[in-house]
């Protein structure tokens, strides 16, 4: 297994975990919203860790903690995770 999809497991575990500790924001999300929210929590700790190529705008606002960029960029979807996308950046150790 890749760097890259290890990050993406945990990720999908962690969408779990948030929605039962912090909201049922993400019990809404159809498969592909939930798809979209994954690839783009992978994007953001991968861009933390420079592991592959940098995320976009938003992910890059987002692991520099720029609000207003991040929120500037987002989509409707990743408007309503921008919280979820913080709390992985700041609360995940390194995946190995």
């Amino acid at each position: 297994m890749t760097q890259e999809e290890r990050i993406r497991e945990y990720v999908d575990h962690a969408i779990d975990q948030y929605r039962d500790q912090c909201g049922r924001e993400f019990q809404r999300h159809a498969e592909w919203e939930r798809d979209h929210i994954i690839n783009c929590g992978t994007s953001v700790l991968c861009t933390k860790w420079k592991v592959g190529y940098p995320g976009g705008s938003f992910v890059q606002a987002i692991v520099d903690n720029d609000l207003q960029g991040a929120f500037g960029r987002a989509d409707s979807i990743n408007q309503d995770c921008i919280k979820f996308y913080v709390m992985l950046v700041y609360n995940t150790p390194y995946i190995e």
